[in-house]
């Protein structure tokens, strides 16, 4: 760099000077580095008991719902799947039956007869250019009282294109189309459900006579039936049985089938097995999600928290009482026998199989869990479930709505602006030291600069002076 006038680098010293000066503001930089660095491990603390909370959660009954009752989980098997399928609930019963479907519920279907440029003759009481079609829904024969029935407004001319869209858009419970065939546009109105109580009953009121008190008349015009509608039958065990639709939940308790495939002819019935039995897989899946959740939580926890005595290098949350806390409430809860199992047989998570190793990881023993399910599944149940809760019940105070690990990095947060305005501060006395610095040497090096060329002028004189002897 090259020298000012009076031969002093005031930006060199300059720069040295707040290079010292600074030394606030980067141990602020470094205390706010530190900061971050917390709350980034917080949320991965968090993380990891959000994941365990999940898993317990997982475990918990609903309310007013028993342990035994979440777990008594039945699944149902069709020996051939294209025939039926089936779901199960609590109150199913295991069992093995015979499934012989010899019919199938199908849509009720309607159409005009004719290729007229109207579906409605305007014979009688029927509508000859518009009004209020009425669709109803009924069971078969038709009923007194429809359950279901829907008012459509038809315009004056519609075509049956124009029918069609305003049935579609109305949401009758039946789909209109048309075919354009040899003799000419028909309109087919078909049920959107199978069964024998999807009956298709049509009434109306012409727009030219259209009273809004007028009770509607059954329409004359010539719809005929081209497919009728009906329910299912079949037989459990021999039984016979038959439904209002496909989809039969009163055949056996806790059980819903839904047939899919009947016989075709010749052919008179489709026959297949239904084997309801106990399925466990629900309650084992649960154990090794809550103990998979377990491990990940020490495994973080410890990371955080760790120290290498050779290298000297710290976890980031090293010696933090939140940390610790959340350790301490994690290991109270699968320690400590919940009071829901005061008095019980199975108390202890290593009653079933789940036990703490020499490494520190927590196991499953397979056989151990499956033989404690198939000789006490209420006692496992309800033990799984007291355990659920204690684990639940502590992660959602840590990690729940103001919980530790959320107050702790708030706080943090909180620091971390209050570092800033102090930075801010220093910044801004630092901008004022610098420009004083800079005043000072800029002085002092035009003092200088007079002096050296005092100096040199009287240099000069005294070389002019004559020289004596």
């Amino acid at each position: 760099m090259a020298l000012s006038t009076g031969g002093i680098d005031v930006n060199s010293i300059v720069t040295q000077l707040m290079t010292v000066e600074q030394a606030p503001l980067t141990a602020l930089a470094k205390k706010e580095a530190g900061f971050q660095a917390k709350i980034s491990a917080l949320g991965s603390l968090q993380g990891a008991v959000s994941a365990l909370q999940t898993a317990a959660g997982n475990l918990v009954p609903a309310i007013g719902t028993t342990a035994l009752q979440k777990f008594s989980v039945f699944k149902a098997v069709l020996g051939d799947a294209t025939i039926a399928s089936a779901s199960t609930a609590a109150s199913a019963v295991a069992g093995t039956y015979s499934l012989e479907v010899t019919r199938l519920a199908k849509q009720h279907s309607i159409m005009t007869a004719t290729g007229a440029a109207t579906p409605f003759s305007g014979t009688g009481s029927t509508l000859p250019t518009g009004g209020k079609l009425t669709i109803s829904l009924d069971s078969v024969p038709p009923g007194a009282s429809p359950f279901k029935s829907t008012d459509v407004t038809i315009a004056d001319g519609a075509t049956p294109e124009a029918i069609r869209d305003s049935i579609n858009s109305a949401s009758t419970g039946v789909s209109a189309v048309v075919i354009n065939g040899t003799a000419g546009k028909q309109l087919v109105l078909t049920s959107d459900t199978a069964g024998s109580n999807q009956f298709i009953k049509l009434s109306g009121i012409a727009s030219l006579t259209y009273d809004p008190n007028a009770v509607p008349v059954p329409l004359t015009d010539p719809f005929v039936q081209s497919q009728a509608a009906q329910g299912s039958a079949f037989k459990l065990n021999g039984i016979a049985i038959e439904a209002t639709t496909n989809t039969v939940t009163t055949a056996l308790d806790g059980v819903t089938l839904t047939l899919l495939k009947g016989p075709e002819a010749p052919v008179t019935s489709l026959s297949t097995t239904l084997t309801i039995s106990k399925d466990t897989s629900s309650l084992t899946a649960g154990v090794n999600a809550l103990v998979k959740a377990l491990n990940d939580f020490n495994s973080t926890a410890n990371g955080l928290g760790s120290y290498d005595a050779t290298t000297r290098k710290a976890g980031t949350l090293n010696g933090d009482n939140t940390l610790r806390s959340a350790q301490n409430a994690i290991r109270t809860a699968f320690g400590k026998v919940p009071t829901d199992l005061a008095g019980a047989k199975l108390q202890r998570l290593s009653d079933i199989g789940v036990s703490l190793q020499k490494d520190g990881k927590v196991t499953v023993d397979t056989a151990k869990l499956g033989k404690a399910i198939s000789e006490d599944l209420p006692g496992v149940a309800k033990l799984v479930a007291a355990y659920g809760s204690a684990t639940k019940l502590a992660a959602d105070t840590l990690v729940g709505s103001g919980g530790l690990i959320a107050a702790r990095s708030e706080g943090l947060s909180a620091s971390i602006q209050n570092l800033g305005k102090q930075s801010d501060a220093i910044s801004s006395r630092l901008t004022q030291i610098e420009a004083r610095y800079r005043r000072q040497f800029s002085s002092l090096d035009t003092l200088i600069a007079g002096m050296t060329t005092t100096s040199t002028f009287l240099e000069q004189q005294l070389a002019n002076l004559p020289t004596f002897k």
